[in-house]
């Protein structure tokens, strides 16, 4: 291309994204480290960083999650949502039979992915008191996701599906400590900022707490306990969705993995659990054999996830029943582009 034409190459294009990348990551990375080393003091002495020992005190033990797939046809939008609660030492799985949740376009992407998150996760928990129910023999329930909720969820999705999550994660707990049972909530992709705000740090960063101790804690190593719900009120004044929650909730971040790309999870605790803080956070550790996630929480993951390529493969018997009875596969036309290999 010569300087004052008109067009270009598709490789200039590339060049020139590969630039703004370049020097964009590169200058926030080291603005990021200019700062680091001071925060990461304070924190490494306001969070009171403890040493994790890798002991499996438990040998009951369930990790329970959620899944969904979104199938987008023509005509309105589907999510398959699926639940199931995976049993160690034993290696079963048990399951809620799964749902769908259906709207037409008149609804935003947004909005539909707002309601069937809150379903998925009240599913999650309404799957974990139907498996209590009827194998009450557990030590240890790892839940793969929040038990301290911020106040994203009080806007999610609609009324009913914000009252079924409440009233489900309030039933599950419930049962937990009747039965004297433990739990913790794992949260794997951490966004929140609740450390920062409880030791007053809020102001020095806008990063969440899980990049800033991904710098600062070693592997092998936690914060203190502290209350999010506290940290939510001292930024927000208010935490509708947590006070919701029957049980007081404390939470610690804890760095379970040598891999670099791996950033410390959050364990939330409810206060009936706190006796055994420390039981359960070795547990964390001494079975976070891969990716830094309890062992027991990967194979309810692994086991709850439905492929991409199998929706498809079901797709395909759709087209055809459909194609059957109806004489017009258009009826159930996928969202152009969403399938190309028709």
């Amino acid at each position: 291309m010569q300087k004052g034409d008109i067009f270009s190459t598709h490789s200039a294009l590339c060049l020139s994204i590969r630039e703004l990348v370049l020097r964009e990551v590169s200058l926030d990375a080291g603005h990021d480290f200019e700062y680091m080393t001071k925060i990461g003091e304070e924190i490494r002495s306001g969070a009171q960083i403890a040493n994790i020992q890798s002991h499996e005190t438990f040998d009951r033990v369930t990790g329970v999650d959620a899944g969904e797939q979104q199938l987008d046809l023509s005509s309105r939008r589907y999510s398959v949502i699926s639940a199931l609660a995976y049993s160690l030492p034993v290696g079963r799985c048990f399951f809620s039979d799964p749902r769908s949740v259906k709207f037409s376009f008149e609804l935003s992407d947004l909005q539909f992915r707002s309601i069937s998150s809150v379903r998925r996760e009240a599913m999650l928990y309404e799957t974990g008191i139907k498996f209590l129910e009827k194998n009450p023999d557990v030590q240890l329930m790892l839940v793969d996701g929040p038990l301290a909720f911020s106040n994203w969820w009080k806007e999610a999705g609609r009324p009913v599906d914000r009252e079924a999550l409440i009233s489900g994660v309030n039933r599950f707990l419930r049962l937990c400590q009747e039965r004297d049972v433990l739990v913790a909530g794992i949260v794997k992709r951490p966004s929140a900022r609740y450390l920062l705000h409880y030791l007053g740090l809020e102001n020095d960063t806008n990063l969440s707490d899980s990049f800033i101790l991904h710098q600062v804690l070693n592997t092998g190593e936690r914060t203190l306990l502290f209350s999010p719900r506290t940290a939510l009120r001292r930024d927000l004044r208010i935490s509708p969705f947590m006070d919701a929650v029957e049980f007081p909730l404390y939470s610690t971040y804890a760095r379970l993995s040598k891999d670099w790309a791996v950033p410390p999870i959050r364990i939330d605790l409810p206060a009936f659990s706190l006796g055994f803080a420390d039981e359960i956070v070795e547990y964390c550790y001494a079975t976070s054999y891969l990716r830094g996630i309890p062992f027991a929480i990967l194979k309810a993951d692994e086991a709850v996830r439905i492929s991409k390529k199998f929706l498809d493969e079901i797709y395909l018997e759709v087209l055809s029943k459909v194609g059957r009875e109806t004489g017009r596969m258009s009826y159930v036309a996928p969202v152009w582009g969403e399938a190309r290999w028709i």
